[in-house]
Formats: C-alpha cells, structure tokens, sequence
C-alpha cells in the first residue's frame, strides 16, 4: 500500500492553538476561559465558595477571533491598558475582568482608567465592551 493510499483513509486534524484567556469573577461565580485561534473555547466556571465547577467547551466559530486579534493588535501588550489593579471580588462586591495575551496580563478591563494615550484607551475600551459582550453571549 502506498502513503498516499493510507493517507487517503485517515482524517487529519488541524492544530488549534490557545489565542488568549480571559479570567473573570461575578458576586458570586469566578471563570477561566482559553480562547483558541479557530474561534472555539474551553474552560471552567463556579460559585467562588465552592468546590463544584461545571467544565466549559465551546465549538469553533463561537468567539469572533477576527475581531479580537485586530483589537489584540491595536493594543499590543495587554499589561499596557490603562486599567486599575483587579480587586478581589469577595471582598469587594465588584465584577472583574482581565486578559491574558502573548505572556501579559491586563488590569480589570471593568475599571479602565481615563487619560493617557487616546487611541490605547479607545482600543481598551472596545476590548473591554467585546469581552463583556463574549462572556454575556456565552453565558459565564
């Protein structure tokens, strides 16, 4: 049997790689979520003060990753938002929401932080109005 014969049967997958994360606390439920460059998703959400989690999958094309990378490119390094340091939710009562992206890490992208650059705080403020739009359309 030839290679391209045995190949012929075998169904190739292709390699999704992670494009960002996005982290996340409510009153009462925290969540992880892996972003993958095909526009699908995985992770985990639970009630802060518990042990149950409920695992998180969702299938290619659920995340608009078109829009998220041009967004990602306007801003560059996520850690550069102008945006106050993630209080803990627990104690605070407030919601947060931050980015993981190419090893940096953003503020609370619910707390961005006026002034500065005008164009870096207008890309942070779409980022930010994108993500709080994903996470509502994916019910975290």
């Amino acid at each position: 049997m030839s290679s391209a014969t045995a190949m012929a049967g075998q169904e190739t997958k292709a390699i999704v790689a992670d494009l960002a994360t996005i982290s996340g606390c409510t009153n009462d439920c925290k969540y992880t979520l892996v972003i993958h460059d095909d526009g699908s998703a995985a992770g985990n959400a639970g009630a802060i003060f518990s042990e149950s989690i409920r695992l998180l999958q969702f299938p290619p094309g659920t995340v608009d990753t078109k829009t998220l990378l041009f967004l990602l490119g306007e801003i560059g390094d996520v850690s550069r938002i102008p945006a106050k340091p993630c209080p803990e939710t627990f104690t605070s009562g407030e919601p947060t929401t931050r980015m993981s992206y190419a090893g940096k890490t953003s503020g609370d992208l619910q707390h961005i932080e006026k002034g500065g650059d005008p164009e870096l705080l207008r890309a942070s403020e779409e980022l930010a109005r994108f993500l709080q739009t994903t996470v509502n359309h994916l019910k975290l």
